[in-house]
């Protein structure tokens, strides 16, 4: 099991996102051979080994090809930074002039893109009325016959859907109306499709992040003055659990719509990293913008902690899952089971139960943490015949535990340890006695009463 923690300390955006996979050690090369089952061309892609204030990290782009680019040298540079600086916010074209003028050439664009990127050929498009753009039916269409798997194109579909959702609603437009320019749609195809594309490579089962921060005031753009959060982010935060904190003392945006749609939909939960998680490896996904600060995404990649950890705490919270199951195999409900633990429940189990009229049935019963909720909700959802699920945040007193290793005439045996006040609770750990109960034709028993009577000689002698 792999999680991916993120700390977006100076905002969010789509090619930070990227860089961060990348830093934690997705592979470049078999990235871009995945990405290649789009069956889009017209860009490549770039990656770049670089440190901003002294801190190692990536920094990812997408460059057009040649074909896609016209650039308009009648363009003030007040224009042209204003698209480059702005490149992947829904909102950087979207005024009052523009709506008046083409009402269906709504302009989407990343703003974390590397310096060469020349985005001066959306300001070209957009300051001549040219209107080749993308409306959201044929990018649904473009990703939907990609050779990818089906989770990655549900999941980039949603995000799509959700910014031209927030869009539309700021814009007062219909969802046909709403266009991603050609160039701003394949850099945020690339940018969407292939954060998911690249959580499926690296095994991500789950993604936690610390609270959004954005920054404060207004952004210049071509045609005028954008208050930040900038519109879409605002509209997308209704009736959102997404935490957000602005910076007054960074006078710009630093989370994109992009950046915010795929912390909405696929970001599981938000807080501290979880106590039960380990950090395996440290990255950072770097943007481009001058913030006069770090512009960077850092990124942590966690594995939960081994069964065998000393524990000290004697409280803590839990959720307990429920689901009714009543028309689903004994094999299938035990192959649940297993996905369930391996996916790192503290404990899952069957209780027999009669459901309405009267039929028998199994309750499933799913203990983990808040962190893992979603996902064990998922695997809920997806392994047993459940139409939903239910549950309860709840408090619990534990133990302090530790572990010894003891050594019996079998061999070294695992023990726990619980302490409650002068009181040792003492159990032989199954794994442990199983594997030397098989090797030498013994019981269970007899390894578990060798382990114990060792441990009461050590701790006589002690």
């Amino acid at each position: 099991m792999a999680y991916l923690y993120l700390d977006p300390f100076s905002g969010l955006s789509g090619n930070m996102l990227l860089g961060v996979l990348f830093d934690l050690g997705l592979d470049f090369d078999q990235f871009q051979a995945e990405l290649a089952k789009l069956n889009v061309a017209g860009y490549h892609l770039t990656l770049e080994k670089t440190t901003r204030s002294a801190i190692g990290g990536q920094l990812f782009g997408v460059v057009l090809d040649d074909a896609h680019h016209h650039a308009d040298e009648s363009l003030t540079a007040q224009e042209v930074a204003a698209h480059e600086h702005h490149h992947d916010t829904d909102h950087d074209h979207a005024h009052d002039d523009e709506l008046t003028q083409h009402r269906d050439a709504l302009h989407l664009h990343d703003e974390e893109k590397t310096p060469h990127h020349d985005d001066s050929a959306a300001a070209s498009h957009h300051h001549h009325g040219h209107h080749h753009g993308r409306n959201l039916q044929e990018i649904e269409t473009i990703i939907n016959n990609a050779d990818l798997s089906q989770s990655v194109k549900i999941q980039a579909l949603g995000v799509f859907n959700e910014i031209a959702q927030a869009e539309a609603h700021v814009h007062q437009l219909s969802l046909d109306e709403i266009h991603f320019h050609e160039v701003g749609a394949l850099d945020s195809i690339v940018d969407i499709v292939g954060f998911f594309v690249g959580l499926e490579m690296m095994g991500i089962d789950g993604i936690i992040s610390g609270t959004l921060v954005d920054g404060s005031g207004t952004i210049e753009v071509a045609h005028g003055t954008m208050p930040v959060p900038v519109p879409a982010v605002m509209q997308m935060r209704q009736n959102s659990e997404v935490p957000v904190r602005q910076r007054t003392d960074i006078h710009t945006e630093l989370v994109t719509p992009t950046g915010f749609a795929v912390a909405k939909l696929a970001f599981d939960s938000f807080g501290p990293i979880p106590d039960d998680m380990q950090i395996q490896k440290v990255g950072y996904g770097f943007g481009t913008r001058d913030t006069g600060h770090l512009n960077a995404l850092r990124g942590m990649l966690l594995t939960p902690m081994a069964s065998k950890k000393e524990v000290h705490s004697t409280s803590d919270e839990i959720v307990e899952i429920h689901a009714n199951v009543d028309d689903q195999t004994g094999e299938g409900l035990g192959y649940a089971m297993d996905r369930l633990m391996t996916a790192g429940a503290y404990d899952a189990y069957f209780t027999p139960i009669f459901m309405k009229k009267n039929r028998p049935a199994y309750q499933v019963t799913v203990i983990t943490t808040s962190a893992k909720l979603t996902h064990m909700v998922d695997l809920l959802m997806t392994h047993t015949t459940t139409f939903g699920v239910r549950w309860t945040t709840m408090k619990r007193t534990t133990l302090p535990r530790k572990f010894a290793t003891v050594t019996t005439i079998y061999g070294d045996v695992t023990l726990k340890i619980g302490t409650f006040k002068t009181q040792n609770k003492i159990t032989v750990e199954y794994d442990s006695a199983a594997v030397l109960a098989d090797a030498h034709h013994v019981s269970l028993d007899d390894v578990r009463r060798a382990a114990l009577l060792a441990y009461d000689k050590e701790d006589g002698m002690a």
